[in-house]
């Protein structure tokens, strides 16, 4: 299966950098897909090579925290797109 999800930015999330952006995107895609995706092994594609080092950060602010536990309830790996 292949997924395509896309959606508008609102105004505060203008102000984010490009991996805050690339996450809160995945997060919201997972919530849509969330009745497909539980329970079964994804792979997620990115474009954004910054993605595959996201993970390993020492220090989340509030909201990647809360990104992390969503993202928690998933089994995927990222694969980067050239």
């Amino acid at each position: 299966m292949v997924f395509y999800e896309l959606r508008k930015l609102n105004e505060h999330e203008k102000n984010h950098v490009t991996h805050d952006l690339e996450l809160a995107v995945i997060i919201h895609t997972l919530n849509m897909w969330r009745h497909y995706l539980l329970g079964r092994r994804f792979v997620l594609m990115s474009y954004h090579s910054g993605m595959k080092y996201l993970f390993y950060q020492p220090n989340l602010n509030s909201m990647k925290s809360i990104w992390f536990t969503t993202l928690n309830e998933f089994e995927f790996e990222i694969m980067l797109c050239n």
